[in-house]
């Protein structure tokens, strides 16, 4: 049995409108001249670099840009990065972006730190020390990868997900300017959005870090449920269950934005401890096979797992429910734990996501390899509240499809 908990983010958080005006300040007080930015061409032609350009310009700092960002990025677009970065010299980078930016970013300050090939850090506990200064500059309200220990890359060649795991990953500091929201479209805002929900309450209602099935003196990427990460996981149940709508449906909303923003850096800080569960083991092999966004798959599987996860923690799903805004009062624990399902259903349906697996192309001669190769996921399937079996995915994608 655990007896200790412990929590880490990134060194420094900034939250606040025009908060990117403060970016050179940040670079020069972290020892950095030569930056390479680190973006997409979309981001850029939405005029979202020109802040970051005019801030590092005014404190006399040399930038040069990485504009190879893609959504969930292949492994060959990190190389590219960091091919970019080692001609570039920089001594910060900067991930301006959501978070397959950010996660190109942390690959090119781990090579350029400590050499070598992406690959050869893929895992847990791999990155032998600190990285290059990496500062990252949010403009989306999803991922957390602003302020988590995980960089997740797409390797074409055997059709999966990948993943480099280590507290040295977190970013020396974390911006989040909402202004750089504003510009969203509704699809990424619906997609990173839920995202951020289901970060949030897989961070509530996994296991207890007393019960996590490891050595209680090995180092693990994911604790369990704690109190600290309890409290980030409701404050953003609240805050996405309270804005995600209006932000996807009236985007020049900047309270909505904000709101949004914060949620998902609470969200955010909360996973990044105590960890996520089944549903992100099953949405890396349906994101690989139906090459559809990482938030999209994360949020039309939420209720079916979650549902599947009701008898083992019961209270904790009722709770969700009040926080999404249900009215559960007069109903029983459980009566209220089903409320929680429904309420992501429909707020699927509101903003746009699938009902159902078939709906991006998944067919149940997929399921058994799906569940398999999501059941070797190690890391996520012991955090899961409810004990997990291949047959028992099985029977959560076939509820899905």
């Amino acid at each position: 049995m655990r007896q200790q908990w412990s929590f880490s983010t990134a060194g420094e958080i900034l939250f606040g409108r025009n908060t990117v005006r403060q970016l050179g300040r940040i670079v020069t007080q972290l020892g950095g001249q030569r930056v390479l930015i680190v973006t997409d061409q979309q981001l850029i032609a939405a005029g979202l670099l020109d802040g970051v350009r005019r801030s590092l310009a005014e404190a006399n700092l040399e930038f040069q840009v990485f504009d190879g960002g893609e959504p969930e990025p292949r492994v060959e677009a990190a190389q590219a990065c960091i091919e970019a970065a080692r001609a570039a010299g920089p001594e910060v980078i900067v991930g301006l972006g959501g978070g397959s930016n950010v996660d190109l970013a942390k690959a090119a300050a781990i090579v350029l730190r400590w050499g070598g090939q992406p690959a050869d850090y893929f895992g847990e506990n791999k990155v032998p020390g600190p990285i290059l200064p990496l500062v990252a500059v949010s403009t989306t309200a999803g991922t957390g990868s602003e302020v988590s220990p995980v960089a997740i890359l797409t390797d074409v060649e055997r059709n999966l997900k990948v993943g480099i795991s280590s507290n040295y990953l977190r970013p020396r500091v974390a911006l989040y300017d909402p202004l750089l929201t504003v510009s969203c479209p509704p699809k990424v805002t619906a997609d990173s959005g839920i995202d951020a929900l289901t970060h949030a309450i897989e961070a509530y209602t996994c296991i207890d870090y007393h019960a996590l099935p490891v050595d209680p003196d090995q180092p693990v990427a994911y604790s369990g449920k704690f109190p600290l990460a309890d409290a980030l996981a409701e404050r953003a149940i609240q805050l996405i269950g309270a804005n995600l709508r209006q932000a996807v449906c009236q985007g020049r909303s900047v309270a909505a934005r904000e709101a949004m923003h914060l949620g998902a850096l609470l969200s955010g800080m909360a996973f990044s401890n105590a960890g996520t569960a089944a549903v992100h083991a099953l949405q890396y092999l349906i994101g690989t096979l139906t090459h559809t966004s990482h938030g999209l798959g994360n949020g039309l599987l939420l209720p079916y797992v979650m549902e599947y996860n009701l008898p083992a923690c019961p209270q904790a799903f009722a709770d969700v429910a009040r926080w999404l805004g249900e009215e559960v009062e007069g109903l029983s624990v459980w009566e209220a734990a089903e409320q929680s399902v429904e309420a992501v259903q429909r707020l699927k349906a509101d903003i746009g996501i699938p009902r159902n697996l078939r709906d991006i192309g998944i067919s149940e001669e997929q399921v058994p390899g799906i569940a398999r190769a999501a059941f070797g996921i190690e890391r996520l399937i012991r955090n899961n509240p409810r004990p997990l079996s291949v047959q028992a995915l099985e029977g959560i994608l076939r509820r899905a499809l």
